[in-house]
């Protein structure tokens, strides 16, 4: 008897594993491009970060309170890494 409720195809964690490389590319690739790099960095972090909560914690289809739950130490974990990165850079300019 399978007591696994979160069971999802094999072909989505492959599709998300090559999302996840794709991205780590792309955030490779944007450390040498002569522009915004930090934007382009948080934006594939960030959804790097979705995908691996939405599929491999199965935050997708859990409850809604477990996901609430993520959802704000996530938004306190990048309120905090926002404002160490204004804090550590403000004295630069």
């Amino acid at each position: 008897m399978n007591t696994n409720t979160h069971t999802q195809p094999q072909a989505n964690y492959i599709a998300v594993g090559a999302a996840l490389i794709v991205l780590t590319f792309l955030e490779v690739a944007a450390v040498y491009l002569p522009v915004a790099t930090v934007f382009f960095l948080i934006l594939f972090g960030a959804c790097k970060a979705l995908l691996i909560a939405m599929y491999f914690m199965h935050l997708k289809v859990d409850r809604r309170i477990f996901t609430g739950i993520f959802a704000i130490g996530a938004l306190g974990g990048i309120a905090m890494v926002a404002s160490l990165i204004i804090v550590l850079t403000s004295h630069l300019q």
